[in-house]
């Protein structure tokens, strides 16, 4: 697969030392979203992080939110290989094991993208279009491979009859991201990060297996 040449705000493809300079403005981005809110957020912060001028991050970005969803983008690149891994067999001790796999593949996005993923939910959840739709993007393959799994279940009589296949898989991804966005809070119900993967794999197994 070919990868699609990386442009800038006006649409011109970037050297690679223009592409090397735009990175290290998303990274600071994404390190500086990770310890405060975007309101706090400025673009002559980020630029002086980068040891650069605004005028420059403007060249590449319209705000310090554009950079954001850019950066939402490619937390969503992760996705397609999480997914992958329901591929396969959940028959027996199989269908735990790839739950488990799932379960802590995720907690890891979330992990590595914190703060640009709680900022994409947020927003999201405010009804910005352009966060809902790479949020949409990004889970919808994940809940229709479920809504397949549980769907082909009941089918073969494991899984009730009356459980909305999409509805109970959009409820599991709806878990894995809520888990996974306040995974740092579990220490004070005495949880810690085995018993956020344990438990939510367990949810998923028994959801989409009946077992």
């Amino acid at each position: 697969m070919i990868a699609k040449p990386i442009k800038d705000k006006a649409g011109r493809n970037l050297g690679s030392r223009a592409q090397k300079t735009r990175q290290r403005f998303l990274d600071t981005t994404a390190r500086l979203l990770a310890e405060r809110s975007i309101l706090d957020i400025s673009v002559t912060e980020i630029a002086r992080q980068v040891d650069s001028v605004p005028s420059l991050f403007y060249h590449y970005f319209k705000s310090v939110e554009d950079a954001a969803q850019y950066l939402a983008r490619d937390a969503s690149a992760e996705m397609p290989a999480i997914v992958a891994l329901i591929d396969g067999s959940w028959e027996g001790d199989r269908g735990l094991q790839r739950a488990l796999a799932l379960a802590a593949a995720y907690l890891e996005h979330w992990e590595r993208n914190h703060g640009v993923l709680l900022l994409r939910n947020q927003a999201a959840d405010r009804g910005d279009k352009t966060f809902l739709s790479i949020r949409k993007q990004a889970l919808e393959p994940l809940i229709d491979k479920l809504t397949e799994l549980i769907t082909e279940s009941q089918h073969q009589g494991r899984v009730a009859a009356d459980l909305h296949p999409y509805l109970a898989a959009s409820a599991l991804v709806s878990i894995l991201e809520k888990l996974s966005a306040y995974a740092q809070s579990l220490r004070h119900f005495n949880a810690d990060r085995e018993d956020l993967v344990h438990t939510c794999a367990r949810m998923i197994n028994t959801t989409v297996t009946g077992r």
